[in-house]
């Protein structure tokens, strides 16, 4: 446990506000479960991955009832973000589309932020920043914020998500015919789906880590796909489509309650030609409808973008992602001024940006 004592504020009265760490997990995780609210980046599973691999301290924000003692009301995740020399943030979640508070009540919410502003006060940080999913505008922020901090909102990104039918026959029938031909060519061409877990996952790095490449990204750390893999919750798995043996594309879902998640999956592009990541996309869904999952998240994209177009022929429709930030000094952190690209990332050789990027990921937070 982290030795920081949270101070109760003002309003909600009966509620009290504990930090801690990942020794706090039993309760969170059982908090989790009995929301239905809660996503899997929520969980402690996934937050320990990210805290484990990139060695951010955790801290969980707990609202207890005080009259009861042990009751929870309410969780709020937390990773402090301090790139050296940079900018110091306490984030709900970095690398994470959308984690955020659970509460019971807006009142209890509102208690979890103003306890997150001291503690990030207390790190000697200047911002939190705090990603979820809101259907609308916050509206401000909350009551009893002191002056000193301006709160603003960003919705820079959208999440995508589309409800799934009871039958793979459903889905295939809901799909256009430009797709569902697309995902046969892959068939034809010799494309082959496997799912398993740990035993794939050299394959889908070797996919991921050279995509990320081709695109001027600096990789995830090989570290966080295993972590997540060993991992009960959320319950994950690995996909890997490879055309006449070679891995051509692949991805990581999550399962978590009746949502089946997607937040990473690439493919290679010389291998276009031959549609595997239409297989690739089919197969998750597939799967999703087999576990009786009621919705499959495809994970964010900016609006109108080539991968929001294609997310889109799979059924995905818009989910409101916003990013509150709160700044108490100049200048205010932007988090739409962040970028995964870097244009010089694609012209190194494979290996070397397999070496040097998990690294440079570490401090993007996005």
């Amino acid at each position: 446990m982290q030795n920081i004592q949270v101070h109760e504020a003002s309003g909600s009265a009966g509620v009290s506000i504990d930090c801690a760490g990942i020794e706090s997990a039993p309760i969170w995780s059982d908090y989790c479960a009995g929301h239905p609210g809660a996503l899997f980046s929520q969980l402690p599973g996934w937050c320990r991955a990210l805290a484990d691999t990139y060695r951010l301290p955790l801290f969980v924000l707990r609202a207890r009832e005080s009259n009861s003692g042990e009751t929870t009301v309410g969780l709020l995740p937390l990773l402090l973000f301090a790139p050296p020399g940079n900018t110091r943030r306490l984030i709900s979640l970095p690398y994470t589309d959308a984690a955020g508070v659970l509460a019971e009540s807006e009142a209890v919410r509102h208690r979890l932020l103003l306890a997150a502003l001291q503690l990030t006060e207390e790190l000697a940080a200047d911002h939190l920043e705090v990603r979820e999913y809101r259907p609308e505008p916050v509206g401000g922020p909350p009551p009893d914020l002191d002056s000193r901090w301006v709160h603003r909102e960003f919705d820079f990104k959208i999440g995508l998500q589309r409800r799934l039918p009871e039958t793979a026959d459903e889905l295939w029938a809901s799909l256009g015919p430009k797709v569902r031909n697309q995902v046969r060519k892959a068939e034809r061409c010799g494309c082959r789906c496997a799912i398993g877990g740990p035993e794939l996952l050299d394959d889908f790095y070797a996919v991921f880590s050279e995509n990320m490449r081709d695109l001027g990204s600096p990789t995830h750390s090989i570290e966080l796909f295993r972590r997540l893999l060993d991992r009960d919750q959320p319950s994950t798995r690995c996909l890997v489509v490879s055309c006449d043996g070679v891995p051509a594309a692949g991805a990581i879902v999550l399962r978590y309650g009746e949502t089946l998640a997607n937040p990473w999956a690439s493919s290679l592009r010389r291998f276009r030609p031959r549609c595997p990541n239409m297989l690739l996309y089919w197969s998750m869904l597939r799967l999703a409808v087999e576990q009786d999952c009621r919705r499959f998240d495809f994970g964010r994209s900016s609006r109108d973008t080539s991968t929001h177009r294609f997310k889109k022929q799979w059924g995905a429709v818009p989910r409101r992602l916003c990013w509150q930030v709160f700044s108490r000094s100049m200048p205010l952190w932007r988090p739409d001024n962040e970028s995964l690209v870097d244009e010089q990332w694609r012209l190194m050789d494979l290996e070397s940006s397999r070496r040097c990027g998990p690294a440079r990921r570490r401090w993007i937070s996005l």
